[in-house]
């Protein structure tokens, strides 16, 4: 994913998805539909949390840090859809 855009909030960055984030075989376009519709992440220390839905429908989590191969990019690190947890983290 290169010179992507995703949200109004952020300017144009270049994205990257590593190999732990296609673990659950999710893709970059998959991604960034996600990354964008999430809006503003949660930060966690140096991690960026989106929970967003994808074109498909399908509500993903992904985690991004700072890229350390390429400084002011972000790396995804994680992408899962949140169906895969289960019922973990529902109700009250």
């Amino acid at each position: 994913m290169r010179a992507s855009h995703v949200s109004d909030t952020m300017d144009w960055i270049n994205i990257r998805a590593v190999r732990s984030a296609r673990r659950h075989k999710v893709g970059n376009q998959r991604i960034m539909e996600a990354m964008a519709d999430a809006g503003e992440p949660a930060v966690i220390g140096d991690q960026l949390h989106y929970v967003g839905t994808d074109a498909r429908g399908v509500k993903l989590e992904i985690v991004a840090v700072p890229d350390d191969r390429n400084p002011g990019d972000l790396a995804v690190i994680h992408a899962m859809p949140t169906n895969f947890r289960g019922n973990e983290g529902e109700g009250a």
